[in-house]
């Protein structure tokens, strides 16, 4: 009787342990440990160079998150799957608005679940094959595309090694004292289709530097004109002006480009650097 009660009472020590075993787990289950994806940097195809400072990351279509590069990314899965990474670009020159570039192909890629391990992957991507573009102004052959609008000088082009960045001019804004300025304007007007549309250029700057998009409409000039400022910079960069909205609600007709420059407070002159100015639509 005493070893049958004995048995007893250890059975019901045994199952206590065991449901407050459960009860552990359930308040506080096992974690999945993530596989880390290392993202440096995008490789742009032919070498062409790009801003691409940002990635939306997706796996097997679901969104992980959007991260500045470089990026470690957690992704929490089994097996294998698909990743996806699309390149994203500073939108109108502020860090601040980061987007998605449409015009660029999202890069794929099999992503093998390793738990606790981090895996590098280095994304490529390139312009999507229906992207079209219209060359606005390349500087070459001393040839700028634009004409004076209004202030002391206006945009010419130079040739020199040491200030050109490809082909055989870029184009050049010299201010050389206080009061200089210049606003020049595309001498010709150029069409944009619907949809997405944006204005891309390389630039280097010590000046105060706005560029802008103006319509003509059923021949009149409108008065509009939706402009963006340009941060000063003492290397090349690329800037990306979306021009989208403003097209939507003025479409149809012929459009002029504007760059407009002055010499900052505290300095007595500067310059502009410019080049491979162009519209990019689908």
């Amino acid at each position: 009787m005493l070893k049958t009660y004995y048995r007893f009472i250890v059975g019901i020590f045994l199952t206590a342990i065991a449901v407050w075993n459960a009860g552990c787990n359930i308040i506080n289950p096992s974690e999945p440990v993530a596989t880390h994806v290392r993202i440096d940097s995008f490789s742009f195809e032919n070498g062409a160079r790009h801003d691409i400072r940002y990635a939306w990351v997706y796996y097997n279509n679901n969104p992980v998150g959007a991260f500045d590069l470089p990026a470690t990314v957690p992704i929490i899965a089994s097996g294998k799957g698909t990743l996806q990474i699309a390149p994203g670009i500073p939108i109108d020159g502020r860090g601040e608005r980061p987007v998605a570039y449409p015009f660029f192909r999202i890069y794929t890629t099999e992503l093998n679940y390793e738990p606790g391990k981090i895996q590098t992957v280095s994304p490529t991507t390139g312009y999507y094959d229906s992207v079209k573009y219209t060359v606005i102004s390349e500087f070459e052959g001393g040839i700028t595309k634009f004409a004076k609008y209004f202030g002391t000088t206006s945009i010419t082009t130079t040739s020199v090694d040491s200030l050109k960045l490809d082909g055989t001019g870029t184009g050049l804004v010299l201010l050389q004292s206080p009061n200089d300025s210049s606003i020049d304007s595309t001498r010709a007007p150029f069409k944009v289709p619907e949809g997405a549309a944006f204005i891309e250029f390389e630039y280097k700057s010590s000046l105060n530097v706005q560029i802008g998009i103006r319509g003509l409409l059923s021949n009149v000039l409108i008065t509009n004109i939706d402009a963006r400022g340009v941060y000063p910079s003492a290397t090349w960069k690329k800037f990306y002006f979306n021009i989208t909205g403003f097209i939507n609600k003025q479409p149809g007709g012929d459009y002029y480009f504007y760059i407009k420059t002055s010499v900052p407070p505290g300095q007595t002159s500067g310059k502009l650097l410019i080049d491979n100015i162009r519209l990019v639509t689908f």
